[in-house]
């Protein structure tokens, strides 16, 4: 096996100032993407890929959507249509649509922990704090998923002022052996800024590929 370099030509004068005009304007823009997570929490998303862009893509999710309604229409608890339609409006942030469909799934499918998931995902996006808390509870009696406390954590600490509930679940993430490590991180990182003042901005979501 041998090693392989790349031979890079010196730079000249004047494209060095170009790079390091570029340089400082990237580390800029870090740095304010940073202050912005610091000063917006938010609550962690399970594995999902960004929505369809492309024309033909979109023709063929009209096409999904419209077969996904018709099962509905044929069974209104169809757990799983009603699951896919509530994803598919969560992912082009129809919040009132998607918690709709979801809220409808959590009936015909009680037991099943993602639709709760994705409730509360959605009614947090239209800043219902109590309801999104309401539904992780009643998620982690039924599957005490991680990423759930964590989302439980940040809900009760910068929405709903109350901390010490938030800071119990956060410690329930760090000590879960099933935890991520990244989510560990997070969970640690929130807990050491507890005491920083009170962060409550309009909700982002991130996207976490972590399934329990």
């Amino acid at each position: 096996m041998t090693n392989s370099t790349l031979t890079v030509n010196p730079l000249d004068g004047g494209r060095k100032l170009v790079l390091l005009a570029v340089c400082v304007g990237l580390a800029a823009m870090l740095g304010a993407s940073f202050l912005y997570r610091l000063s917006n929490p938010s609550l962690v998303q399970q594995g999902r890929g960004p929505a369809a862009q492309e024309e033909g893509e979109h023709a063929g999710e009209m096409e999904m959507v419209s077969a996904l309604m018709q099962k509905v229409q044929q069974n209104p608890t169809d757990a799983g249509a009603l699951f896919a339609l509530g994803q598919h409006f969560l992912d082009h942030a129809d919040w009132a649509r998607a918690e709709s469909f979801l809220a409808r799934a959590v009936v015909a499918a009680p037991a099943d922990p993602q639709p709760l998931y994705m409730l509360g995902i959605a009614q947090y996006q239209q800043q219902s704090f109590d309801k999104a808390a309401e539904t992780f509870e009643r998620l982690i009696e039924i599957d005490p998923q991680p990423a759930a406390r964590y989302n439980l954590g940040i809900l009760y600490r910068h929405y709903l002022k109350a901390e010490d509930k938030g800071n119990a679940h956060l410690k329930a993430v760090l000590d879960d052996p099933k935890a991520p490590e990244d989510l560990k991180a997070q969970a640690r990182q929130e807990l050491e800024s507890a005491t920083h003042g009170d962060a409550r901005k309009a909700p982002e979501t991130k996207q976490q590929d972590n399934k329990q």
